[in-house]
């Protein structure tokens, strides 16, 4: 078992397809930007964050103690690193700059492991490339409107009606959703870290 310490229900929804034993523990951070590092640094920097801050809650929950994931998903358009959209306005201005466009997704992986007395952190990183169909101003409200890319790095969801603009992909789709389920499970392999009530799963 482990606990995931994200709210997010599309990480949630990719540890149960692959039978991953978790509990979501909500953790609150401030997700700023460092604008000095890279989008890889970045998500790995904001997923340790995150992962601190769920053994933090454990601890003083005075919860079981079990491993903690926590992962940063973001997109990186050239330079520039797109995250959540601030408002309706905002997003469509993304996918509108996206539109046409190759961009990446890069998430941060990190695994906390308690050890004797101390927590152990463990991260790791993923990219997979996204390769926009043109998309017109009119489908980018419409979209919008949905609300659905109002939660997601870069304002679409590929598993969701974004998938609609998405006309290839290269890499990990499920780090494109949120979680690279093939580089987790090798992290928690690698850890020694049983992670399924399914004995055919560890």
């Amino acid at each position: 078992m482990i606990y995931l310490a994200s709210k997010s229900p599309r990480r949630t929804e990719l540890l149960t397809q692959v039978k991953i034993d978790h509990e979501v523990i909500e953790i609150e951070i401030n997700e700023s930007l460092n604008p000095a590092a890279s989008a890889k640094e970045n998500a790995e920097n904001l997923s340790l964050q995150k992962c601190k801050e769920g053994i933090r809650h454990i601890l003083s929950n005075k919860l079981p103690i079990f491993p903690v994931l926590a992962a940063d998903t973001m997109v990186l358009l050239g330079s520039d690193i797109f995250g959540k959209p601030e408002s309706k306005d905002h997003a469509i201005s993304m996918l509108m700059q996206l539109s046409g466009q190759v961009h990446s997704v890069i998430s941060g992986v990190t695994i906390g492991v308690f050890s004797k007395d101390q927590a152990d952190f463990h991260s790791i990183s993923a990219e997979s490339f996204v390769e926009f169909g043109h998309i017109s101003a009119f489908e980018c409200k419409k979209y919008c409107a949905t609300q659905e890319p109002l939660d997601k790095a870069g304002a679409y969801g590929i598993q969701g009606y974004g998938s609609a603009f998405v006309r290839g992909i290269k890499g990990s789709y499920s780090n494109i959703v949120g979680l690279p389920i093939f580089e987790l499970i090798e992290l928690l392999k690698k850890l020694q870290i049983p992670y399924s009530s399914d004995p055919n799963c560890n």
